[in-house]
């Protein structure tokens, strides 16, 4: 699940409660009014729990509870609620809406999508249903659909500041970025306090080393997720803008303290250890930082370049080796190749000189 996002599920899940349950507005004297208990989740829990026990068949009852297990990051026992949600009131739309987004939090988005569309299918429309779509389907890069399901949620819900954020998300990944950061800006109109936002502006601002455009927006996010480990990184860029290297290099290791997988703060980091002459560092967290950066040219050259002050021949040879056949214009790398070589036969060379001696030491028949 991408950075940040569980906060994000159960934000947007909070804004569908009541609807979520719409279709059982007749029976209010079995519903329970969360709106007078919002900020209150043990006592939704308590007040529907009651209620449950007064009507055990009501799958309306066990949709809300589960809304307000999610809130709570109770996802098993949502699940459980969500499970009954839907059984008991026969694949009711709202109820399968329900399933899917609690689904979607446990970090099953291939179940959720069935179900959110089953939910489609069945009459159910509402802005957070098209909203979860769209990230589901951006999440497999089907980029057709997912603007699609954004852009029906914007239909029904012109100030949906979700719509406009997973709108920014999708351009961001098409690489528009200038349209992605209109509609992260659109977000934060409608949300001034919406995060996500914020820091995706603060990383789209650095990719263009503007930092006078990305401070205030890392600022922002910062103070509204102050153990967020990309927002840490992201300071720690901004640091390094700044040509203030050790000061960036302190971010870089919280970023990484706080996500151990992150791999953009692996490879600053390793490249400025590598820069300080901390080979083994540098090889450390240049090598957890490959799935993401193996085919660009600078992690290569930095990494062959820590192997051989390491006396890693073979290891930065095949990485030079790699990087010409990414691109046969680095002439520098046929440079490095054949000195690796070099190096490899001398040292071959020597062993075998050695070996030999030690052998004749040893009383062996060698002339």
């Amino acid at each position: 699940m991408r950075a940040g996002s569980f906060n994000l599920i159960v934000s947007l899940l909070l804004l569908i409660s009541s609807a979520a349950c719409s279709s059982e507005e007749g029976r209010k004297e079995q519903m329970v009014n969360l709106q007078v208990i919002t900020d209150n989740p043990e006592a939704q829990l308590t007040n529907l729990t009651a209620a449950i026990e007064r009507s055990r068949h009501d799958g309306s009852l066990y949709a809300r509870r589960a809304i307000v297990l999610l809130r709570k990051g109770e996802l098993e026992e949502a699940l459980t609620d969500a499970d009954l949600a839907v059984k008991l009131s026969k694949n009711n739309p709202a109820a399968l809406f329900v399933k899917a987004q609690v689904l979607y939090a446990l970090g099953q988005p291939d179940e959720a999508l069935p179900l959110a569309l089953r939910a489609e299918r069945n009459s159910y429309q509402s802005a957070s249903l098209y909203v979860l779509l769209s990230e589901l389907y951006l999440q497999r890069k089907d980029f057709r659909q997912a603007r699609a399901y954004v852009n029906r949620a914007l239909e029904i819900s012109p100030a949906d500041e979700y719509a406009f954020y997973y709108r920014g998300r999708i351009q961001a990944e098409t690489s528009d970025t200038s349209r992605a950061i209109g509609s992260y800006k659109a977000a934060l109109e409608q949300a001034p306090d919406f995060m996500e936002p914020q820091r995706e502006l603060a990383g789209l601002y650095l990719a263009r080393n503007d930092v006078a455009s990305a401070t205030p927006y890392v600022e922002a996010a910062r103070k509204l997720a102050p153990d967020d480990a990309l927002l840490w990184f992201y300071q720690g860029r901004l640091y390094q803008l700044r040509q203030k290297q050790d000061s960036a290099m302190v971010f870089f290791e919280q970023a990484l303290a706080l996500n151990d997988s992150l791999q953009v703060a692996h490879f600053q980091y390793g490249l400025g250890l590598y820069k300080r002459g901390d080979n083994e560092g540098a090889v450390l967290h240049l090598e957890q930082a490959a799935k993401e950066y193996r085919m660009h040219p600078p992690y290569i050259t930095t990494l062959a370049g820590a192997y051989e002050r390491l006396g890693l021949y073979r290891n930065a040879l095949q990485q030079y080796q790699r990087l010409v056949t990414l691109d046969p214009r680095y002439s520098f790398a046929y440079q490095s190749i054949s000195r690796l070589k070099f190096k490899l036969e001398g040292r071959r060379t020597s062993t075998d000189t050695a070996t030999v001696e030690k052998l004749k030491i040893l009383d062996f028949n060698i002339n």
